[in-house]
């Protein structure tokens, strides 16, 4: 870990601060926000605080061991990267940084349909880490597609979101005029000057896009065009013939995440799914729903014995972490957390933001006296 940036940014809110500063507020917002009021987004936050672990200090253990394995394949951690729309709002290429930066650390990159970087060069940079997250579009030829592509990349792990039948309402993101299709306003523009490194690197990349799908949108250069397109093809509601449909169509893992009910969980594995992401989105698409930590405790008791159990929303620190894996999860994904390293320090902070989590980690397991992460449910007060 580099020195130098551990004394600027020693934990993520560190580099969340960080972001802030250095990013315009419109992107930072489109980060940090969610949806309606925010309850969720907050919600998370408590409900992780209310899970506690008591050691074991008299008990015997030759240090801590982080490895992990998941659908047959041994990580160096029981943490990765999770998928982010728009990746390049934050800062140019953060896709690829992030894929390159958990290929050299070993642990999963899930990339999302809607990023910045395509399935193609995020597959390059992950190597057999790479994962991809599936927005289903209501179009069967471009869908058949986008799996044809992931598979031929290399992907092996399929992972289709459920938790957006609707979109999302952040009022952050409507104030900021980040709406489909962006309104340009003198407060964005004032924005961009604010942030001259920001706009610098947006200026030489050039302005994200959604990568994965651009094959698709030939011919467009009208944004009321690529805007009624999105919404009318981009993504589908995704049910139960249709996962069934792409568990027919998909020779490797299937993931659904999204998972909030139990009711859902046996539904997901009786379309043929072969693990679960328990999900409230990060408390971006309903601002009523139950936090991930208190739904994976009941998803794990149901199904935890027939599958892979997986979790996401509201990490932002090891002890984090360590409060999912105690719950039963098997593997934990973070988003913001990984953008925040990005956004504070380009490239140099996705390895940054993955040795921090490992550290802290880490700590937390030998201060338990816990040598695996399979074993931190024993630690659950």
């Amino acid at each position: 870990m580099s020195e130098s940036l551990l004394h600027r940014a020693a934990c993520i809110e560190d580099m969340k601060i960080l972001t802030r500063r250095r990013i315009p507020r419109f992107a930072f917002e489109y980060l940090a926000g969610g949806c309606n009021a925010e309850n969720t987004l907050r919600q998370n936050r408590q409900a992780l605080d209310q899970v506690y672990l008591h050691p074991s200090y008299l008990s015997t253990s030759a240090g801590a061991d982080l490895s992990t394995e998941v659908f047959g394949q041994q990580y160096a951690a029981p943490f990765g990267v999770a998928p982010l729309g728009l990746s390049g709002l934050i800062w140019p290429k953060a896709s690829e940084f992030q894929a390159s930066a958990a290929r050299t650390a070993n642990i999963p990159y899930v990339l999302s349909t809607l990023a910045s970087t395509s399935i193609e060069r995020a597959a390059e940079c992950a190597g057999d880490n790479f994962w991809f997250q599936l927005y289903p579009p209501s179009d069967l030829e471009i869908r058949a597609d986008l799996m044809r592509r992931a598979e031929a990349a290399g992907c092996r792990h399929l992972v289709v979101t459920i938790d957006v039948p609707a979109a999302g309402r952040r009022p952050r993101d409507i104030r900021n005029g980040l709406a489909v299709p962006p309104k340009i306003s003198v407060d964005s523009i004032a924005q961009t000057i604010l942030r001259p490194s920001w706009a610098m690197a947006t200026a030489l990349q050039g302005m994200p896009q959604f990568a994965s799908m651009m094959p698709y949108m030939k011919n467009m250069t009208n944004l009321r065009d690529i805007a009624h397109y999105i919404r009318t093809t981009l993504k589908d509601v995704v049910d139960f013939p249709m996962l069934q449909q792409i568990r027919h169509a998909w020779s490797g893992k299937l993931i659904v995440k999204g998972i909030l009910s139990v009711s859902d969980a046996k539904l997901a594995l009786a379309a043929g799914a072969d693990g679960l992401i328990v999900s409230n989105h990060g408390g971006r698409q309903l601002d009523a729903a139950y936090p991930s930590i208190s739904a994976l405790k009941e998803i794990v008791a149901a199904v935890g014995d027939r599958t892979v159990v997986m979790v996401d929303s509201g990490v932002e620190s090891g002890p984090d972490i360590a409060r999912f894996l105690a719950q039963g999860a098997q593997m934990v994904f973070a988003g913001r957390a990984f953008m925040y390293g990005v956004g504070a320090f380009g490239e140099p902070g996705a390895a940054h933001t993955i040795e921090l989590l490992r550290n802290e980690l880490l700590q937390v397991m030998e201060q338990l006296r816990c040598p695996t992460p399979y074993q931190l449910p024993h630690y659950l007060l």
